[in-house]
This record gives structure tokens, sequence and C-alpha cells, in this order.
């Protein structure tokens, strides 16, 4: 029950007109949510102090219709915005001056130029050197199995790094705090940069961070492919650039990567930044859920459809082929290729195991390929298992939202790690 007779306390909020909605956020924990005028209208009013009694009074004058308070309340509460007793007051660590100043030299005209340059040599040398041009032969840089598995997984790093770099450097550009982590899209494992804080800049300027990374991925396949013009020959096909080669490889196909959309790649961020959606994936599924539900006449699961942003209810019937499509398109690769190429290792893996005498070289081959595997699958379930503890904590808590919606899209730029099998 809320009484009435007291005012709330608030943690700092940033506020942005973001036609149709407005967008009210705290940047210190990156929880950001799209408000209608009113609701707007109504939180300005509460931090100033207003009783929450003179509230609704207020809010029935100016608007000629009743509000339940409390669900008001509750959504505020859901999305942390609140300052509860005992609570310190939310702050957002200033922005380093250096990484700005490192981030604005980053796009610099001079930087845009550079880029440019280094492309376009690329490009001249791949018409002139065919070899140069990706190709599925250059993976086998080494005919040496276990420097060939590390070398894979190793080697990659550096790119991707590179590449949630440029995404960081974009987000300090505009003063915005940006983290790295490790995350899951279906059954990939990704690198993550975390830049919730986009939703507190104006939409036209959310696109150079979310790109960033692509003109990073497309910048480190130029530089290895420069690279190995110069330390490759096609007469000795192990060397240093063949490995050079094998790396560029591996970054072309984290460019083919992000066009999966549905999940939740940086050109996704582009197409829901474009078509001014609020969180089209979470929509999506739900939309999908509730099909299913009334289907099976389980009526109770259905997830009230006014509570979903109207631009997102818009664009999620076209955008469900892409959403289907995609996971389905996954997952007969998942079931038809990387299940039958999955048994077909294990039964050489353990077949060479068991004929091999301990502590050879083979022997050492079959124990790094699955140390290396094991790794990545083991990171994935203990992901699975996180987000599976993380929705049934969200399950217990009770979620009124009148204000019709809904979270943002946690903005997670990420990128693909190649799995070894």
């Amino acid at each position: 029950m809320t009484n009435t007779e007291t005012s709330l306390t608030f943690h700092p909020l940033t506020i942005l007109a973001d036609p149709p909605d407005i967008m009210v956020g705290r940047m210190d924990i990156g929880s950001y949510a799209a408000f209608p005028e009113d609701g707007v209208e109504l939180l300005k009013q509460l931090q100033t102090g207003m009783h929450l009694q003179a509230a609704e009074v207020w809010y029935q004058e100016q608007y000629g219709e009743s509000l339940d308070l409390a669900d008001f309340i509750e959504t505020l509460r859901d999305l942390q915005f609140l300052q509860e007793e005992g609570e310190e007051v939310g702050k957002v660590l200033a922005p380093s001056v250096f990484w700005q100043w490192v981030g604005r030299a980053a796009f610099s005209i001079p930087a845009w130029i550079l880029y440019i340059g280094i492309i376009s040599i690329c490009l001249y040398l791949m018409i002139r050197l065919p070899y140069l041009r990706p190709s599925n032969n250059n993976i086998v840089f080494t005919p040496y199995i276990s420097l060939l598995e590390l070398g894979l997984f190793f080697g990659q790093f550096p790119g991707i790094l590179f590449h949630e770099s440029f995404h960081m450097l974009a987000g300090r550009r505009l003063g915005i705090p940006t983290r790295l982590s490790i995350g899951r899209r279906f059954y990939f494992l990704v690198f993550e940069t975390h830049l919730d804080g986009l939703w507190s800049v104006p939409r036209r300027k959310r696109y150079l961070p979310f790109l960033a990374g692509i003109l990073g991925d497309v910048l480190w396949f130029s530089i290895l492919t420069i690279l190995a013009s110069q330390t490759y020959t096609p007469a000795v096909p192990f060397s240093f650039g063949a490995f050079l080669r094998a790396m560029a490889l591996l970054t072309a196909l984290r460019l083919v990567w992000q066009f999966y959309f549905y999940l939740q790649t940086d050109l996704y961020y582009v197409f829901i930044n474009a078509l001014r959606c609020v969180n089209l994936q979470q929509t999506t599924r739900q939309f999908l859920f509730n099909c299913f539900y009334r289907l099976v006449g389980w009526q109770t699961r259905i997830v009230d459809e006014e509570q979903w942003n109207p631009r997102d209810r818009q664009v999620v019937r076209w955008y469900i082929p892409f959403f289907l499509g995609g996971y389905l398109f996954s997952t007969v690769i998942f079931l038809f290729v990387g299940v039958p190429v999955a048994l077909q290792l294990l039964q050489l893996v353990a077949t060479q195991l068991f004929t091999h005498a301990a502590l050879t070289t083979s022997f050492w081959n079959v124990i790094l390929f699955l140390v290396l595997n094991g790794v990545q699958f083991g990171l994935i379930v203990g992901l699975v298992i996180m987000e599976c503890r993380k929705a049934w904590i969200r399950a217990k808590k009770k979620k009124l939202n009148k204000i019709n919606s809904g979270n943002r899209d946690h903005i997670e730029l990420d990128q693909i790690g190649v799995s070894e099998a």
C-alpha cells in the first residue's frame, strides 16, 4: 500500500525526447525506458517533491482521467529510479578526459582519411594478388594440428578486442560509460560491449557507436591482408603470412555474423534505431509465445499486448519472418552440420585417445582439442544457467506497467568467438 501523504526520492535521471516517446533513464546502471508524455510530466512533478496524493489530483486535473499511482510507482521501482531508504544516491563516474580525446581522435577527419587509405590499399592488393582473397583453404596455416588449434583459438582475440575497442571509443567520445563482458547468442559465445548510455543521446548520434565495430573489423581485415602481402608467398604455404591470411578469414566470417539480425548483432541495433523501436526482440518473442498460448488454450500465460510499445507492435509482424527464419537457419545448421561434425570429431578424438600412448604428440593434440572446446562449451552452459536463474528471479517479482512503455533493449554490441569445432 502506497502512503499518499509522502513524496518520493529519485536517483539522478536523464530525460531525452525520442519521438514518439521520451527516454528516461539512469546512466549509472544503464536502466532506461520509453515513457509517454503524460508519464514524463507526472515524473517531473514527483521529482519536485510533490506528495503522492497531490500528484493524483494534479494528473486528474491535467489529463481528465484517473491514475493508478501504485502501478506507476511500482514501474519506477522496477526500473530502479527510486532511491530507497538507506540507499546511496546513484553516481555516474565522470568520463575520462583522456579517453574522450582518444575517442574523438579515432573518428576525426585525419583518422577517416587514414582508414580509407588502408582499406583502399587492401582492395588493390586483393585485386592484384588473388591468394590474398578470403578462401576456405586459408584456414590451414600449418600442418601441425596443435599449433593450428592454438593459433585459431588465441589468434582471433586481438581482432575481437580491436572490434570492441572501436565500440568503446565511439561511446567514450560521447562521454558514455562502457564495459566489456562475455555473453551468449543462441549457441554462440560472444564478447559484448555494453553501451546502454546511448539511449540518453539523440538518435542520430547512436549510429557511429553501433557501426564502429564493423569499421574496426574492416580495418583489421585490411591490416592483416596488407601484412600478409609482405610475408606470404604461394611457394611457401606454411608461414607467418599464412597465419595472417587465416586470421583475415576469421575476421571476414565475423563480418558476415553481423547480418544475423535475430541474434541482436550490431546491425540489429542500427535496424531498430532507424525504425524507432524500443525492444523489438523481446516484443517478437512475447508475440510468438502469445500465439502459442492461444493455440493451446493457455490463456493465463498470455501477455497483455497493450503494454508493448506501439511502434514495436507495428514492426513485429513483418520482423517475425527474419526472426523465425534466422533461428530456423541456425537450428538446421546445428542439427545437420554441427552435430554430425561434432560426433565425427568426438569419435576421432576417442580413437586417438585410446590408440596412442600417453604423453605422445598425438595424445597431447587430443587433450588440447578437448580443453579448448570444453572451455567454450562450459562457458555457454554456465551462461545459460545464469540466464535461467535471473529469469526465475524476475518471474518471482510482480511487474505492473501501465504507462505502455517497456524497457529499452540493453545495447550489447557483440563480436562472435569462432568455435574450434
